[in-house]
């Protein structure tokens, strides 16, 4: 285990018993799990998506394949009488890729140490009785947070039994406290290796759902359970709580194939690792003189800042704490543009990918975390709402959304990206909004981005 405890203080406790976290420590993780991953969803679903139904769980950043030609399912299920006189692996393999599909900085130790809950604020997994375990940690140090462990029994027997455990504790949950703060535990189907179950805790204050919650997944395979959790955000949204249940699971992918070296009939060796399948390089370099700032008007009372390079572009890096790495996520080439008003702020950014699928993936993942935000209306004690919006001309492959004051006053912004080939425009207008008045203002930014959208269009294609 690390030698330094600060790393994992907005983890978990450590160390048994395992309580729960403080509401508010919980919250102050965010919204989303942030993860390495380019995308679950492919180009075709984002295309899908439309103009506002979000992905939920569209993950950002890096470059790694999200398709893995995988089966995560294992071996089918043996029988007690056919396994009794099975040699057993008793000792986790040093070659058992346990870090395949975690975020990059995580890392491997020897020993199973319990970080979180389990059902409902239970016992959760504990490895008690394992003959061998390793654990993989990962933490950004903030809000956002990951666990892998395997754990390897004496037979298939007690395998068996430390999953069932689990479902014993769920069955004896009793439902949220109307005062204070509790967990809420509920079964997610899953058919993984040769005995699975998946479980998502709920935090709730005061009877009513914070958003925050982590999935659990056991996979069984033989004599050894390879477990799973990681945080996320937006759980009051179902379809939330299904993708970043198939995130875990696609994540795993890999690891649980590998499981198979634990079997009653052992393969001789892991799988070999699949290879990603880098998407084709396309031309990402915006052309000299684009006209970023067409169709705006500076007047005496304006003061512009660019088009530039260098310039400050659309921040969306307060929304419920989830935009930190979602935008403009490490593009090739950029170009901003800012116009200052008496009462107003106009910001424009374009980013260029070096892929459609990167771009895609980008795009995604705001529409992912502002579809998680609003679904909460906000981060709780902050004095702002968000919410989505739905434009009467929004272009294909947007997402437009706003910020306004949650106790009906004057301020906040309206935001609008969009994808046109392996570039993504980002558009913000901040003012004097309202509840009353972003849907009209959401309309009017969709007609003064227009001329700019064609330049885009012309460039990169789409």
């Amino acid at each position: 285990m690390p030698e330094n405890d600060d790393l994992f203080a907005t983890f978990t406790h450590q160390g048994l018993p395992v309580e729960p976290l403080p509401a508010a420590e919980v919250r102050r993780r965010g919204d989303r799990m942030r993860r390495r991953r380019t995308a679950l969803v492919a180009v075709g679903s984002v295309a899908a998506v439309g103009v506002l139904v979000a992905t939920p769980l569209a993950l950002v950043a890096g470059g790694a394949d999200s398709t893995r030609p995988l089966d995560p399912a294992g071996p089918g299920p043996t029988s007690a009488s056919s396994t009794a006189d099975v040699d057993w692996l008793t000792a986790v393999p040093e070659d058992l890729p346990l870090l395949d599909g975690l975020p990059e900085g995580a890392e491997r130790y020897p020993d199973y140490t319990q970080q979180i809950v389990g059902p409902c604020g239970g016992p959760g997994f504990t490895a008690d009785g394992a003959l061998d375990t390793e654990d993989a940690l990962w933490t950004d140090g903030v809000e956002a947070s990951e666990q892998r462990a395997v754990a390897v029994y004496a037979d298939d027997a007690a395998a068996t039994a430390a999953v069932d455990d689990l479902r014993t504790q769920l069955a004896a949950c009793e439902q949220p406290a109307p005062r204070g703060d509790s967990i809420w535990a509920v079964e997610q189907a899953s058919d993984l290796g040769e005995q699975s179950y998946v479980f998502v805790n709920s935090w709730y204050a005061d009877g009513e759902q914070t958003g925050d919650a982590h999935v659990h997944q056991l996979v069984r395979v033989g004599n050894a359970v390879l477990y799973d959790n990681a945080n996320f955000g937006g759980a009051g949204d179902p379809a939330v709580v299904d993708l970043t249940v198939e995130q875990v699971r696609e994540d795993s992918a890999y690891v649980v194939s590998s499981m198979c070296v634990f079997a009653a009939d052992p393969c001789a060796e892991p799988p070999a690792r699949p290879e990603p399948v880098e998407p084709a390089s396309v031309g990402a370099e915006i052309p000299d003189g684009f006209a970023l700032d067409a169709g705006l008007v500076v007047d005496g009372d304006s003061e512009a800042v660019g088009p530039a390079a260098d310039g400050d572009g659309v921040d969306l890096s307060a929304m419920c704490s989830t935009l930190r790495d979602t935008w403009p996520a490490e593009p090739v080439d950029r170009l901003a543009y800012a116009l200052a008003g008496p009462e107003s702020l106009r910001v424009r950014e374009l980013a260029t990918y070096d892929s459609v699928e990167r771009a895609a993936a980008v795009l995604a993942g705001v529409t992912d975390a502002a579809s998680a935000c609003s679904s909460v209306g906000g981060t709780r004690g902050e004095p702002v709402v968000w919410s989505l919006l739905s434009p009467a001309d929004a272009p294909d492959d947007s997402v437009t959304f706003a910020m306004t004051m949650s106790d009906g006053g004057i301020g906040g912004a309206v935001y609008q990206l969009t994808r046109v080939g392996n570039a993504v425009l980002a558009t913000s207008w901040g003012g004097e909004w309202s509840t009353t008045t972003v849907e009209p203002g959401a309309d009017d930014l969709t007609a003064e981005s227009a001329p700019v959208l064609e330049q885009v269009r012309a460039a990169f294609g789409g």
